[in-house]
């Protein structure tokens, strides 16, 4: 039976083989990279029982993409972005397999482990902005870039919906070891998909890489009214609500009285929510009309996790992490669509570095932060105030838009 025209156009982008082989490579290999987060956080929490080394092992994994970001910018615009993806993807399986061998043997103690979440962190900051910048190459209609975003965030979000509770469940079966096992052989699925794609071997654009260019780059995201209100919102979801992340072995365990399957069914309904969110993003014709969206799913992330921080009930908690999952990734697909249709040819590769070091560079920033704040406060307290904050972003956000409609998208 044929699906309907709505389905149809929200499936448009998988009319190119290349996204399609892309689509199903990835979506085994999010689901083994969500079991080893887990995994990695559960261990680490069982070896130390502190936040503040949650916090840490968060911050390694993912703050390297501040830096290499623009690295991984320049290898994308230098060399063909296949070859690149191959490597970085080969390096992940590589580091993957060595932590499962580390934890087996009973040697992963928690030095070890931060030096592994570090060496994580560094290749996943360069593969993850080549990555993104590679639709373009997968999907050269330009008309179907924006569905092939959000489906990619869909994706992203299906693993984090199906990753934490098959992490639970083999945690509560198996070593963790073997989650970093699984997770090893699920980069073969992204090798193997990007590896039979037939187009985009090429280079991309050729754009100075210097500071000049970057002075360039960021002198026309503060010129561009829909850079300059976008990236806020984006930045403080990052950077205030996806700690959540960092310290939900706490709450699971400190808060609701539970354990790994707990702490899967938390994480795993916020994946939820994010996943509903990139599904009605991915129905949508076009990007008209996303500045409000994107400033009211900031809000009720904000709102959400500042409810959710007052909540012993576990059902309750269950919804409310729906909300912010909703919100977060509601938030940052929406903004990656309007950036990657809206800016300027010449500045969207650096301005999609940008976007990803706003939204994944300072998730661990504020991880880091939340766990040292954790420490001293508790996990309650300082999901609260990120919750504040980012509902006050969002605020200003509105407030903005009211102001000088003619100039906010």
């Amino acid at each position: 039976m044929a699906l309907p025209a709505r389905g149809r156009a929200a499936l448009r982008a998988l009319e190119h083989r290349d996204f399609r082989l892309f689509f199903a490579g990835q979506g085994i290999s999010i689901i083994g990279t969500w079991v080893q987060s887990i995994a990695m956080g559960w261990l680490l929490y069982r070896l130390t029982g502190s936040p503040l080394m949650l916090g840490l092992a968060a911050f390694l994994s993912q703050a390297p993409v501040l830096v290499v970001a623009p690295v991984a910018g320049w290898l994308g615009e230098r060399f063909p972005r296949r070859r690149v993806l191959l490597f970085t993807q080969g390096a992940l399986l590589l580091q993957a397999v060595a932590l499962g061998a580390l934890a087996l043997a009973e040697i992963a103690t928690p030095p070890v482990l931060l030096g592994m979440a570090l060496v994580q962190g560094l290749l996943s900051g360069l593969d993850t902005p080549v990555r993104q910048s590679f639709l373009a190459d997968m999907v050269p209609d330009r008309a179907d870039l924006p569905n092939a975003i959000a489906l990619n965030s869909f994706l992203m979000n299906g693993g984090r919906l199906l990753g934490p509770p098959v992490a639970g469940l083999l945690l509560a079966h198996v070593s963790e070891g073997v989650c970093f096992l699984l997770n090893g052989a699920s980069y073969a699925a992204v090798i193997a998909a990007v590896r039979a794609m037939g187009v985009g071997s090429g280079v991309g654009e050729r754009h100075a890489a210097g500071a000049g260019a970057w002075n360039e780059a960021l002198r026309y995201c503060w010129r561009t009214p829909l850079v300059r209100h976008l990236l806020p919102l984006v930045m403080a979801a990052s950077f205030f609500v996806s700690p959540y992340v960092t310290l939900m072995p706490a709450v699971a365990r400190e808060v609701f009285g539970g354990g790994p399957r707990t702490l899967g069914l938390l994480v795993g309904a916020a994946g939820l929510g994010g996943v509903t969110a990139t599904a009605f993003l991915a129905s949508r014709a076009g990007v008209r009309g996303l500045g409000r969206f994107s400033r009211t799913a900031c809000g009720m992330a904000g709102a959400s996790l500042l409810v959710f921080s007052q909540v012993t009930w576990l059902p309750l908690g269950v919804v409310l992490m729906f909300a912010v999952g909703a919100g977060i990734i509601g938030t940052a697909s929406s903004v990656n669509m309007q950036l990657q249709s809206g800016a300027e040819e010449r500045f969207r590769t650096r301005v999609v570095s940008l976007y990803v070091m706003g939204f994944l560079g300072l998730a661990p920033v504020g991880g880091l932060w939340a766990g040292a704040l954790a420490s001293r406060v508790g996990a309650p307290a300082t999901l609260a105030a990120g919750g504040a904050a980012c509902l006050a972003v969002a605020a200003m956000g509105a407030w903005r838009a009211c102001r000088g409609p003619a100039s906010l998208p």
